[in-house]
Formats: structure tokens, C-alpha cells, sequence
């Protein structure tokens, strides 16, 4: 048989947070840091070609035909580049007979006019020393002249570039210094965050250690629900201790006495009939206190169950009509269909019957059950008409609670099983005198706001 490993522990939870917050943070700068770059290289490009075409407009204002049909121009463009040999800005004119007016900054070279028209067009091409030269041309009709001229303004597209990659260069840095920052705020954050989770398992290792019973910090409202479950598991492991240790207080207590007789048998001529009769006392009543552990061993609140208390009821009266169908008995029930019990079936059936069985016993001729349910929970009231029981009886039951069956001769184990079920699933038990005239039994179980 092989031996079961522990499961293993998942991903700390501040990992999770961390690197979820930060693939997010990382993501959304990128992206942000894309198009923020996009819309600033869009803008810069924009711009140059915008420029390049007011040049060109200038370069119109500037030409004057002469007599003979040549071009010239009467005035520069007004950027010292444009006299700068192969400085990359460059200006040109075709003249339709093919001669070429051009700026000193293309010195002997020239740039090859595109087919033309009269609407401005712009393309990339090599300039003289290979740089690419973005180009804004566009062909002019003048009166003088004896046909379209071709005139164009070109730039190096480097210079763009160069604005674009200081542009990219500031960006990124900018956001790469934002993101460590709000890297470091979420690693505080998470850690501020989760603090109250440290400070639930220092309090749990304080309760392992027997520093403290239960849970005592102040938690915020999201961790308030675990801190209280697992007040409610210490709690019910308090309970079950403590019922473990009445059980056993009980059992000692009635083994005290056929013990002594039994020793005082021993001390002198024993008498075996003495002898019998106390050792089948003693086994009475272990068999007695094993049944009562038993019956609530494994008892408990069930999430999300409610089973229906008419149902339950109605089961229970026909198999009790039948048990006592000689005495005549009148068994009421008053149960609505609505009020349910949050817990397991087989605890209502072991309460209610024995309420019902006992009352059945004690009743003369009628024994009533009711149950209603409000906000505050569920009650369901056993009712008999027989002798009941007196205030002191009452008053007794209730002090002394798990030992029900040693107040009142008769109860027997029954009663006893009702009270540590009642218990174990948050409920009480009330005893009084029913306008029947007998014993009136009330069993109140919290509802889902007190706790359940």
C-alpha cells in the first residue's frame, strides 16, 4: 500500500498578485509606449512633408520666366541648407526644353522628376550621397513659358528619424522609470494588502501553541468570514472536547457507586447475586454514555442543506400512530410546508423522534407538533396532554443539561441524545407547561443571518 503524499502547496498568493499586476503594468506600458511613439512619428513625418510642401509653394512665389522662356530664381528659399553642398535639403526646376535650375546644395547632381501633374505629390527616393530624400514636387504651367515646368523640394528623412529615436529614446526611458515605480508600489501594495492574512497566521500559530483560544485580531470585512469559520471550527472542536470530558465526568460519576459496592462485597463474603447485578449496572451504563458519544459523533451543521420539517414530521407520525395504535392517541400536527432545518436529516429525525416518542408516552390522548420559522431561525414545539413536568423538574433539566436523563426517572437515554444534538447544531432546548397540560418541549435553531 503505497504511502499518500501531501498535496503540494500552490503558488504563494503574493506571487500570484505580483506577477499578475506586473505582466498587466508591462503590457499596458508597451502598448501605451507604441502608440504614443506611432502618433509622435506620425506627427514628426506630418510635419516634414507639411514643411517641404509650404517650400514648395515659396519656390513657386520665387520663380520669374525671362523673355527668352528660361526659368530663374529671383530669391532664395530663405534656409541657408539649400546653399549647402550636399547639405540634404535640395530644391530643383525642369524646364520643358530639359535644362535643370537647381540649388547649390545639389551641385552637379540632380534629382530624376516623376511624371508630373498638376497636383503635388510626394515620394521617397536616393539622394546624391545615397540618403533617402523625401520629395514634394508637382508640375506649374506659367503664361510665359513655353511648357510645364517641374519643380520639386527635397529633405533628408534622417532628420525625422533622428527626431523620432530621441523621441523613442525620452518615451521609453520615461516609462520605463514610471513602471519600476509602480513595480515597487504594487510590491508595497500586495504587501500592505495581505498583512492582515499575516497577522490571521501568527494568531493561528498563537492558537497551535495554546498562546490563545480562538482568533481574537480585527480583521477588514473581506478576511472577517474566514476568521470567523475558523473561530467556529475552534469553537466546535472546544465543544466536542468538552463534551468528551462531561461524558467521561459522567461516566465516572456513575460508576462510583457499583464500584464501591462492589468493593465492600469484596472486603467481606461476597455475594454473587450483588456482584451480577452491580456489574451488569456498570455495563448498562457504559452501553448508555457509548450511545450518547455516538448519536453525536457525527453530528453538525451542513452547508447548503435544508432539509423540510413537515416531511420529517409527517414519517414520524405514521410509524408512532402505529407503535401505539392501542392507546388511541391523537398526534397533530401543525407544520406549514415552509420552515426547513439547516443541518442533516438524520439529526431532525433523532430529535424530533424522541420528543415525539417520549411525548407519546406521557400523553393521555393527544400530542401536538408545530414548527414556524422567521428571521431569526427555525422552533419546532413538541406538545402533550400528560403530567408534564413541575418548574423545579424544569428549571433542573435545564442547569444541568446533558445529564437530563438522571433528573426525571423515566426519560431515559432518549432526551439525553436530544439535548448534545441540539447543541451540537447551535440550537436549544426549552422546557414547559403546554395549554394541553402536559410537558411542552421547544427546539429553536439559528437562522442563516445568526450564523448558520
Amino acid at each position: 500500500m503505497t504511502e499518500s503524499r501531501p498535496p503540494r502547496p500552490a503558488a504563494s498568493l503574493s506571487l500570484r498578485l505580483v506577477a499578475g499586476a506586473l505582466v498587466w503594468l508591462v503590457l499596458m506600458l508597451v502598448a501605451g509606449g507604441a502608440v504614443l511613439a506611432h502618433a509622435f512619428r506620425t506627427t514628426v513625418e506630418g510635419e516634414f512633408t507639411h514643411r517641404l510642401d509650404a517650400l514648395l509653394r515659396a519656390m513657386i512665389a520665387a520663380t520669374d520666366i525671362a523673355p527668352d522662356g528660361s526659368v530663374k530664381a529671383v530669391r532664395p528659399l530663405g534656409d541657408p541648407r539649400f546653399d549647402q553642398i550636399f547639405s540634404g535639403w535640395y530644391w530643383e526646376m525642369a524646364e520643358p526644353s530639359g535644362r535643370l535650375v537647381r540649388s547649390r546644395s545639389l551641385w552637379d547632381a540632380a534629382i530624376t522628376p516623376a511624371p508630373g501633374g498638376p497636383d503635388a505629390q510626394i515620394r521617397t527616393v536616393a539622394g546624391p550621397r545615397n540618403e533617402p530624400l523625401l520629395v514634394v514636387e508637382r508640375d506649374l504651367e506659367f503664361p510665359e513659358a513655353r511648357g510645364p515646368l517641374h519643380l520639386l523640394v527635397a529633405a533628408d528623412r534622417n532628420e525625422v528619424a533622428e527626431e523620432v529615436r530621441h523621441f523613442d529614446l525620452l518615451l521609453f526611458t520615461a516609462l520605463g522609470l514610471l513602471g519600476g515605480g509602480l513595480a515597487v508600489a504594487v510590491f508595497i501594495q500586495v504587501g500592505f494588502g495581505l498583512r492582515p492574512l499575516r497577522s490571521m497566521a501568527a494568531d493561528l500559530a498563537a492558537v497551535r501553541e495554546g498562546v490563545r483560544p480562538r482568533l481574537e485580531g480585527r480583521y477588514p470585512k473581506e478576511v472577517l468570514p474566514l476568521a470567523e469559520a475558523m473561530n467556529g471550527v475552534l469553537d466546535s472542536d472546544a465543544a466536542l472536547i468538552e463534551r468528551a470530558r462531561t461524558h467521561v465526568g459522567n461516566l465516572a460519576h456513575a460508576l462510583k457507586t457499583p464500584l464501591a459496592v462492589l468493593g465492600a462485597e469484596l472486603n467481606g463474603d461476597p455475594d454473587r447475586q450483588v456482584l451480577s447485578d452491580q456489574i451488569q449496572r456498570m455495563r448498562r451504563l457504559v452501553e448508555h454514555h457509548l450511545a450518547r458519544a455516538s448519536a453525536v459523533a457525527g453530528a453538525g451543521r451542513a452547508l447548503g442543506v435544508k432539509v423540510n420539517i413537515r416531511g420529517v414530521a409527517e414519517a414520524l407520525a405514521a410509524v408512532l400512530a402505529r407503535m401505539f395504535a392501542d392507546r388511541g392517541l391523537v398526534i397533530d400536527l401543525q407544520v406549514p410546508d415552509g420552515p426547513g432545518f439547516r443541518g442533516q436529516r438524520q439529526d431532525l429525525e433523532e430529535m424530533l423522534g424522541n420528543l415525539m416518542e417520549n411525548a407519546c408516552k406521557w400523553a393521555r390522548a393527544q400530542v401536538r407538533v408545530s414548527a414556524e420559522e422567521d428571521r431569526a431561525g427555525v422552533s419546532v414545539t413538541v406538545e402533550d396532554d400528560g403530567p408534564g413536568l413541575s418548574e423545579t423538574q424544569a428549571t433542573e433539566a435545564l442547569r444541568r443539561g446533558r445529564r437530563l436523563d438522571e433528573v426525571v426517572p423515566g426519560w431515559g437515554l432518549g432526551l439525553a441524545i436530544v439535548c448534545d444534538l441540539a447543541e451540537v447544531n447551535g440550537g436549544t432546548l426549552e422546557f414547559g407547561r403546554s395549554d394541553l397540560g402536559g410537558l411542552r418541549v421547544l427546539l429553536r435553531f439559528p437562522g442563516r443571518k445568526a450564523g448558520l
